[in-house]
């Protein structure tokens, strides 16, 4: 997260802010769901568990933000959006995932907001080319969204019960996706700097 530690995108609907020791607890009380847990093939973490896998976010080179829909408080999160940079050895490949875990946020276009910002960063900013979604199989909502998203299916685990999507950037899919978010501006981010002890 070193890589974008100072920078806010701000959207239409949403503002993509990186994750800080701020929004653990937040982010700590949407993961005791059980269907957010069974949506993201998660499993429950203490407080402290989540505090150490923030440090470990914040000291990688993956991107990790939190989606705000208004103004960047801890009280305003909706959800997240990762883009982890996993395969050494093909720098142009980012895996991405999105959550919107506020219920009262979902349907209004906050997931695929942030999905196309977090393309277009990589795109622009990272040099990626190829991004990939594992996604389970009985999530229909976001099977639905990244195949709106020019996403197609590559792979399907029986055993991990999930479905892999990919999206290979030609031109003019790159064209189409900074014609998506031209809107974005990228601007100085100055919050969550103190660490819990």
């Amino acid at each position: 997260m070193r890589l974008n530690q100072n920078i806010l995108l701000l959207g239409k609907k949403v503002v993509l802010v990186p994750y800080t020791s701020e929004h653990v607890p937040r982010y700590h009380e949407w993961m005791k769901s059980e269907e957010l847990q069974r949506l993201t093939a998660s499993e429950p973490l203490t407080l402290e568990q989540e505090y150490a896998m923030q440090r470990s976010w914040r000291e990688d080179v993956d991107n990790k933000w939190r989606a705000q829909p208004g103004p960047p408080e801890e009280s305003c999160m909706a959800g997240d959006v990762n883009l982890f940079l996993t395969d050494r050895g093909d720098p142009t490949l980012g895996e991405i995932e999105v959550m919107i875990a506020e219920p009262s946020c979902r349907g209004r276009g906050l997931g695929t907001e942030a999905v196309l910002m977090m393309l277009s960063y990589g795109v622009t900013k990272l040099g990626l080319t190829t991004f990939e979604a594992k996604i389970g199989q009985d999530n229909e909502p976001s099977l639905r969204m990244f195949q709106k998203l020019h996403f197609e299916q590559v792979a399907v685990s029986s055993v991990f019960r999930e479905v892999t999507l990919r999206l290979t950037v030609s031109q003019p899919q790159r064209q189409w996706l900074l014609e998506q978010t031209s809107h974005v501006q990228e601007q100085p981010y100055r919050g969550g700097t103190s660490e819990p002890l």
